[in-house]
């Protein structure tokens, strides 16, 4: 038994959620949207939707024809759904429909860091989780895709992992069949132990502002600290509800991360692929070693060791990418696997090593 089992091993089970089911759009919003699932492929669309009768809004972009596949997208923290337009639009031109929520609870505020997108404050990991089921069964149902994937990044691995939990709890099908919701997901230097990251924002707080928040954020979420409740932290953390991941029915997953990550730790990944393979689920573990040239100065931990005594050190392993980047290596490699994997390459049980390059054709990470 692992040690993060035997910590949560003594905790109380946790009450069965209701599964979360897109209400009409007259419900969801006061004017009746437009929903198509083609011909607009370069715009990004409005998704104003009903999540266990409260109204939650995100964006999503269809094809020039017919869909291939769906990919929901599931954003990190301080991050809103207009950081994925630009993937998103990529993606429709890959002939796939994306979808990417603004989780409810989370408090939007004007661009402040200068690049054109609003910021956001919150870690509402379980409305996350609701509205990404909610966007993908609606968007099944409406456009009747043959592929669902989901794909999250950072705080998004959070969400993204915890859906595919409560799918599995919830038994969520796809509409009018057996056939399980998600088939794939697509975990990106994803923050899947929560308290592991609460305990890390914990003590890097006095010196750090988006630890502060970090931290605050989870507490509001969870009620409180992890000592007052233990359990509600258990609920949140992706790598405790394994079992509940393997019982939504997916075919396999991929685990993508950078191995100087200074936000994220590397080792949350190391961790979640092997309870999944323990679990039975088929995975591709990507451990993305040194960063390229294009790669932006992105945040590393020998950076947060070597940055005091030297300003200017810049590793030459790879770090924690932003999810609006193009160029990062990670961000490079993971947007390259999942239009291979939508157009059929699956995950392989394997370990996979990129150096420097994202591989062509990125389908062929691991060998078998």
């Amino acid at each position: 038994m692992t040690l993060l089992r035997r910590l949560f091993s003594s905790m109380v089970a946790i009450a069965a959620l209701t599964a979360a089911v897109p209400a009409s759009p007259t419900q969801a919003t006061s004017y009746a949207p437009d929903y198509i699932c083609r011909d607009r492929s370069h715009k990004v669309l409005q998704l104003p939707i009903g999540v266990q009768g409260e109204s939650a809004f995100g964006r999503y972009a269809v094809p020039r024809g017919q869909a291939r596949g769906l990919v929901v997208f599931a954003h990190g923290y301080g991050h809103t759904s207009l950081s994925w337009a630009g993937h998103m639009r990529t993606a429709a031109r890959h002939g796939l429909i994306a979808a990417t929520m603004d989780y409810r609870g989370l408090e939007i505020s004007p661009d402040a860091d200068g690049d054109g997108l609003p910021e956001s404050r919150g870690w509402p990991a379980i409305a996350g989780a609701e509205d990404s089921i909610a966007a993908a069964r609606f968007l099944q149902s409406l456009c009747k895709v043959k592929t669902v994937t989901i794909l999250g990044v950072s705080m998004g691995g959070n969400m993204s992992g915890l859906a595919l939990a409560l799918a599995g709890e919830r038994e969520l099908t796809r509409t009018g069949g057996k056939t399980p919701l998600f088939d794939y997901w697509v975990d990106v230097e994803g923050a899947t132990n929560v308290a592991e990251t609460y305990a890390a924002a914990r003590t890097a707080e006095p010196a750090n502002e988006t630890a502060k928040n970090a931290k605050a954020d989870i507490e509001a979420e969870t009620g409180g600290t992890f000592e007052q409740y233990p359990e509600e932290y258990r609920r949140r953390t992706v790598v405790a509800r394994v079992d509940d991941v393997a019982a939504s029915g997916i075919d396999g997953a991929i685990v993508i991360h950078g191995l100087d990550d200074g936000l994220v730790p590397y080792n949350q990944s190391r961790e979640l692929a092997a309870l999944m393979r323990e679990a039975g689920i088929v995975t591709e573990m990507v451990t993305i070693g040194r960063r390229d040239e294009d790669s932006e100065q992105e945040t590393t931990l020998t950076g947060h060791a070597a940055g005091a005594v030297y300003p200017d050190y810049i590793s030459p392993l790879s770090g924690h990418a932003s999810e609006k980047s193009t160029t990062h290596i990670v961000m490079q490699t993971a947007l390259a696997r999942l239009w291979s994997l939508m157009s059929g390459s699956p995950p392989v049980e394997g370990e996979c090593l990129v150096n420097g390059q994202v591989p062509e054709p990125a389908g062929r990470l691991c060998s078998v």
